[in-house]
C-alpha cells in the first residue's frame, strides 16, 4: 500500500511539474514581448483550467479572485468540459453566500462531498444545480497571495466524490502556482502604477513635467540639422473663477476636455504635458518660419477657445501663452520651458486674458527687475512705508469740505515719494494689490475714527478698489470688521470702482455691489464715461455716486461737447437719485460751469492737491470752532 501511494505521488508530482513548466513557458513568452497583463494572462489561465480538469478528473474548473475588501469574487476563467468553452466576469457577492466566503478565507482547502447538504454551500446550491448543470461535489483551494487569501481555485464534479488527501494536496499545489502568477502580475501592475505616477498627470493622462523634459531631450537629439522646435507654455485664463462656478467636478471636466483638444491639435510627434493646476506645455518640431509658426498657433488658439459643454451649459475658455524656439532661444528642454514661461509672464503684464508673447533675450533682465521691484514692494508693506494722502471733496454750491478721497503713496527710503502709477500695476500682477487694498481700508477707517473723536464725524472718505480686490471673497467681512473695530459707520466710507470692473464678471459685480449695499457701504463709479459701458452701470448696478472723469472737466467752459456730456450725466444722476462729483477741477471757470450745471460735489487742485494727514489736520484745526471748512483758501492752494 505504501508503495502504491509513493507511485501515485510520483505521478502527481510529475504532472504538477509539467503543468508548472507550461505556465512558466507561457509567462516567459508574455514577458519577452513586454505585454504581461490581465488580458495576455487569459490564455495561460485557459490552458491551466484544461490541465487541472484533466489532472483532477473533474467536469468544471473555476478560478476566482477577491476584490480588495473581499466582499466579492470575480471569475477570471471558468472552463466546462461538456461545452468545451470558457467564460469570465461572473460575480459572487459575500452578502449572498457569506458562509462560503468565510470557509474559503479561513481554510486552505474546502472539500465538499455533497453540495446539497453542506452548510458552507448555502446560497450556492441553486447556481450549481441549474438546468444544464448538475454538480454534486466540489473541491476548493485558496489562492494565497503575498498579502493574504486573494482568490480560490475550484473543481466541480457531476458525480459524487469523496475527496482524498492527495486531491487536496494536488489542488493546493496548483493554487500555489496560480498565486505565483497573480503575485507576479500584481507586482507588474504596481510598478506600472508607480511609473504612471512618476511620469503621468493622473487626471488627464498627459505627461507630467518630469516625463516631458525627458521626452523632449530625446526629441531634440533626433532633430535633423537645421530643424527647429517650438515650446509653448499655456495657462487657462481665470480657471479658478470658472471652477468656483462649476464646482470641482466641473473644473476637472474642463481640464479633461482641454487635454483632449490639445491631443487632437498637436498630434505626434508633438509632446504635451500638464505641469500644474491649469498649466499646459507643448513641444513640437517645426519647419516653418517664426511668423508662420505664430500664425499657425493663432489658428489653433481659435479652435481651443470654442465653447465646451460642461454640466449642461456652454463654457467659453480663453488662455494665454508664451513661445520660445529651439535652437534660436534655447538649447535644452528645461531652458525651453523657462523661456516660454518668461514670454508668457511678460505678456500678462499687459493683459490678464488672451495674452501671447514670444521670447526675447531682454525679457530675462525685465523679469529680474520686476522680481526685485516685487521684493521691494513686499518689503515696503512689511516696513510700513506706505502713506495715505487726502484730497478734499467739497460741496459744489458752497465749497464746504464734506469729505476726502484717500490716495496711496509709497514713501521709498531711496527713491522718495512714489505715486500709484509706478507700482499699482506691479501690485496687480503679483497679487499684492489685495494686501495693499486691505491696508488702505484699515487705515481709512482708523483716520475716520480719529476725526470722529475730534468732533469731525460728519466727514466721509472715498477709497479706490481694484477689480481683483473688489471681487475678493473676504472683502465684505473685512470691511465690516474694520468698521466695527474703528467704531465708524459703514456709510462714512465710499468705495470707488471703475467701469471696467464689469468686464470681470457682470453677475459677480452685481451681486457684490448688492452685498456691500446691504452692509451699509456706498459705491461710486470712478472715471465715469470713459470705460466699459457707462450706462450699463446705471441700468443694472445699485450704485450711489457717479464720479465724472477729469477729461470732460478740463475744457468745460470752452468745449460745448464736454459741457453737454457733463450736463447729461448730472441730469441723469438727478433723475436716478445719484449724487455726482466732478474730479480734476483746476480753474475758477470750471467750478462756475459745474455750479451752473448743478453738479453736487467737486474736487481738484483748485481746492487742494492731495496732502499728508498732518497738513490736512493743521487746516482742519483752524476751523475747529465753527466745525466748517470752506475752500479754496490760499494756505491750502499753496
Amino acid at each position: 500500500m505504501e508503495r502504491l501511494v509513493e507511485q501515485s505521488m510520483e505521478v502527481v508530482n510529475a504532472v504538477l511539474e509539467e503543468l508548472h513548466h507550461k505556465q512558466q513557458q507561457l509567462l516567459f513568452t508574455q514577458e519577452k514581448l513586454f505585454v504581461l497583463s490581465k488580458d495576455t494572462l487569459k490564455p495561460v489561465l485557459k490552458q491551466t483550467c484544461r490541465d487541472i480538469a484533466k489532472l483532477m478528473n473533474c467536469d468544471r474548473v473555476e478560478i476566482w479572485l477577491f476584490n480588495e475588501e473581499r466582499t466579492e469574487l470575480t471569475a477570471e476563467n471558468i472552463y466546462d468540459i461538456g461545452s468545451q468553452g470558457d467564460r469570465s466576469g461572473d460575480v459572487l457577492l459575500r452578502s449572498e453566500v457569506p458562509a462560503y466566503f468565510d470557509a474559503i478565507i479561513h481554510k486552505r482547502t474546502l472539500a465538499i462531498d455533497d453540495i446539497a447538504t453542506d452548510p458552507a454551500m448555502l446560497g450556492l446550491q441553486e447556481r450549481l444545480f441549474e438546468e444544464n448543470d448538475h454538480y454534486h461535489s466540489m473541491l476548493d483551494a485558496s489562492i494565497v497571495l503575498s498579502w493574504g487569501v486573494g482568490g480560490v481555485l475550484c473543481c466541480l464534479s457531476e458525480e459524487k466524490r469523496h475527496w482524498k488527501a492527495i486531491d487536496k494536496h494536488v489542488l493546493a499545489s496548483v493554487a500555489d502556482m496560480l498565486a505565483f502568477m497573480f503575485d507576479r502580475l500584481h507586482r507588474l501592475e504596481v510598478e506600472e502604477h508607480l511609473h504612471a505616477l512618476a511620469f503621468t498627470d493622473t487626471l488627464t493622462g498627459l505627461d507630467n513635467q518630469h516625463s516631458f523634459n525627458q521626452k523632449v531631450t530625446v526629441k531634440l537629439q533626433e532633430l535633423y540639422e537645421g530643424q527647429r522646435g517650438i515650446f509653448l507654455y499655456m495657462v487657462l485664463d481665470q480657471f479658478t473663477d470658472i471652477q468656483g462656478v462649476l464646482g470641482h467636478d466641473g473644473g476637472e471636466q474642463v481640464l479633461l476636455k482641454m487635454a483632449k483638444r490639445l491631443r487632437i491639435l498637436f498630434p505626434d510627434p508633438a509632446l504635451i504635458a500638464r505641469i500644474g493646476f491649469d498649466h499646459f506645455v507643448i513641444f513640437s518640431p517645426v519647419q516653418l518660419s517664426e511668423e508662420k509658426a505664430v500664425a499657425g498657433i493663432t489658428e489653433i488658439a481659435e479652435e481651443i477657445r470654442k465653447p465646451m459643454a460642461i454640466s449642461g451649459q456652454e463654457v467659453y475658455m480663453t488662455f494665454s501663452y508664451g513661445v520660445s524656439y529651439y535652437p534660436d532661444h534655447v538649447d535644452n528642454a528645461k531652458a525651453g520651458l523657462q523661456a516660454a514661461q518668461v514670454a508668457l509672464e511678460a505678456a500678462r503684464k499687459k493683459s490678464s486674458r488672451k495674452a501671447r508673447g514670444v521670447y526675447q533675450p531682454t525679457m530675462h533682465a525685465f523679469m529680474k527687475e520686476n522680481l526685485l521691484s516685487e521684493m521691494n514692494l513686499r518689503k515696503g508693506l512689511d516696513l510700513g512705508q506706505f502713506r495715505l494722502f487726502y484730497q478734499p471733496q467739497v460741496t459744489c454750491d458752497t465749497g464746504e469740505v464734506n469729505g476726502f478721497e484717500a490716495l496711496i503713496r509709497w514713501q521709498h527710503p531711496e527713491r522718495g515719494l512714489i505715486f500709484p502709477g509706478d507700482f499699482i500695476d506691479l501690485a496687480e500682477s503679483t497679487g499684492l494689490i489685495t494686501i495693499i487694498g486691505d491696508w488702505v481700508i484699515k487705515e481709512a477707517f482708523a483716520q475716520l475714527s480719529r476725526w470722529q473723536a475730534d468732533g469731525k464725524g460728519h466727514l466721509t472718505m472715498s477709497i479706490n478698489l481694484s477689480p481683483r480686490h473688489f471681487l475678493h471673497a473676504q472683502l465684505p467681512s473685512y470691511l465690516l470688521e474694520c468698521a466695527k473695530q474703528s467704531g465708524v459707520k459703514p456709510q462714512k466710507l465710499m468705495l470707488e470702482i471703475t467701469e471696467n470692473v464689469a468686464l470681470e464678471d457682470h453677475d459677480a459685480v452685481k451681486k457684490r455691489i448688492a452685498e456691500l449695499r446691504a452692509l451699509g457701504f456706498s459705491i461710486a463709479i470712478d472715471d465715469f464715461g470713459t470705460g466699459y459701458s457707462a450706462f450699463i452701470y446705471l441700468q443694472h448696478f445699485p450704485i450711489q455716486q457717479i464720479k465724472i472723469d477729469r477729461q470732460f472737466i478740463s475744457h468745460l467752459d470752452t468745449d460745448a461737447n464736454s459741457k453737454a456730456i457733463v450736463k447729461t450725466i448730472v441730469q441723469l444722476g438727478k433723475m436716478l437719485g445719484l449724487r455726482t462729483i466732478a474730479e480734476g477741477v483746476e480753474r475758477t471757470e470750471e467750478w462756475h460751469a459745474l455750479k451752473e450745471i448743478g453738479c453736487d460735489d467737486i474736487q481738484g487742485f483748485y481746492f487742494s492737491k492731495p496732502l499728508p494727514v498732518d497738513e490736512i489736520n493743521a487746516i482742519l484745526e483752524i476751523y475747529q470752532d465753527n466745525n466748517k471748512l470752506f475752500l479754496p483758501i490760499e494756505k491750502v492752494r499753496a
